[in-house]
């Protein structure tokens, strides 16, 4: 199995090497500024390849694509080229802005919208204005996931927006989009993509890319994923995965795909720590919980200090994170539960 560590080696030395066969895109899977793992995508992120065997979006289409361009992530380029590879027109226009959302609401509707692609914390907000009064009827197709995993219910969806068909994707950083679910696919099935070969090992998730394109080659990659086989009644050919969460110590937030130990050794490493946990709560919340080192004043200066050095290097949380204090808070304990980097219980 090719880790994740092995791919951004790998990658590292196509990168100074100068090999590279085509045109690709840098991305971040997780680390830091100083200890990065990146991954190389073809530019056209493959949505070609996906298109062939996804098909929520024609020429008739207008897809407004709100994914942000955050901190090397993929999703929001991948959706304007799948757009593009639709024959759709694209309206990229980023994260909904605050504070304006019925204005933007209205100006979809007479600039011909029919598509929204979406991370998950818009399509919250999103769902929270359907169930306020403010229902959305130009909008017949919604796109969730891509390297990310959205996992809005579908009965939540289906209330909220009884006339839009969902589709989704299922992939990671380092893969590109590995798996697809229609509209007529069971909750939680994904089928891997003609370019993708996902197998399930051990409960595991491993995907090697059947591109020559990519490179270097991606050969039975050990994703973060537990998955196991099932069966799909929407016709499609071959087996279906069902996907179980993530493998421990990572967690997600709002469909990122997060490593505990990776935040637990950056709050080790600012010196002000002697060991710390990573828990989470409903309402996709964090806590980092720490044992401060002697002499350490236990204050909010120390704990936003904290923060601010643990998240600001990050590569791989969304950038609202940093802003937000009460989603990814550091909490100071007297003692932690158990050795794990992801603690056990929820608050």
């Amino acid at each position: 199995m090719l880790t994740r560590q092995e791919l951004a080696l790998a990658t590292e030395e196509v990168l100074v090497s100068g090999s590279r066969p085509a045109a690709s895109l840098i991305w971040a899977d997780g680390g830091t500024v100083r200890t990065p793992s990146l991954s190389l995508l073809p530019a056209d992120l493959f949505a070609e390849r996906v298109r062939g065997a996804w098909r929520p979006l024609g020429p008739s289409d207008v897809l407004t694509n709100l994914h942000s361009c955050e901190r090397l992530r993929p999703d929001h380029h991948f959706f304007n080229r799948f757009a593009a590879a639709s024959g759709a027109a694209c309206l990229p226009l980023g994260p909904l802005p605050d504070g304006a959302q019925d204005a933007w609401l209205d100006f979809f509707a007479r600039t011909g919208v029919t598509a929204l692609s979406a991370p998950p914390e818009t399509v919250a907000r999103l769902a929270g204005a359907a169930g306020a009064g403010r229902p959305l009827p130009w909008l017949r197709t919604l796109l969730l996931g891509g390297t990310l995993h959205d996992t809005t219910s579908d009965s939540l969806l289906s209330d909220r927006f009884p006339y839009t068909q969902v589709w989704r994707l299922y992939g990671t950083p380092a893969t590109g989009v590995a798996g697809q679910h229609g509209p007529h696919c069971l909750t939680g099935l994904y089928h891997p993509l003609p370019h993708q070969h996902v197998e399930v090992v051990d409960g595991r998730v491993l995907v090697t890319t059947l591109d020559a394109r990519r490179d270097p080659p991606l050969i039975r990659y050990a994703t973060e994923e537990r998955a196991e086989y099932a069966s799909c009644v929407c016709g499609a050919a071959g087996p279906a995965i069902r996907l179980l969460g993530p493998a421990d110590p990572h967690f997600r937030l709002h469909g990122r795909g997060v490593s505990a130990r990776e935040l637990v050794d950056s709050a080790l490493a600012t010196g002000e720590v002697t060991a710390a946990q990573v828990a989470v709560g409903r309402g996709q919340r964090v806590q980092l919980r720490v044992l401060l080192a002697p002499g350490v004043p236990d204050d909010h200066y120390t704990h936003d200090w904290i923060r601010y050095q643990v998240l600001e290097s990050r590569l791989s949380l969304p950038a609202f994170v940093l802003d937000q204090p009460e989603v990814f808070d550091v909490v100071s304990v007297e003692r932690l539960d158990g050795t794990s980097a992801l603690a056990a219980d929820e608050f």
